[in-house]
């Protein structure tokens, strides 16, 4: 999964855009955005994708004035499987 992060002017809510390769059966698409103690500020998920190349809105939710870092966790998951992959990418506002 390719992964990659763009915060909106307001600071509030950032895209994120996600592309995955081919599958035969459409996945789960989870995310989550946490600030630098872990906790969570946005969440995500996605039942049964059909696309390869999406782009998300995720709000962000208690923001500090003071500029740090956030992380994107991202997985792609099976209801019969489980988990098969998973990513993050830190970015900042």
């Amino acid at each position: 999964m390719d992964l990659l992060v763009e915060p909106w002017e307001d600071r509030q809510r950032v895209r994120v855009h996600a592309r995955i390769t081919p599958f035969q059966k459409p996945p789960n698409l989870e995310f989550e955005i946490r600030d630098a103690n872990g906790e969570m500020l946005a969440s995500a998920y996605i039942v049964e994708n059909i696309d390869f190349d999406l782009v998300i809105t995720m709000h962000l939710r208690r923001l500090s004035l003071q500029p740090q870092q956030f992380t994107l966790h991202a997985n792609i998951q099976y209801d019969e499987i489980g988990l098969v992959y998973e990513d993050q990418i830190l970015f900042s506002l």
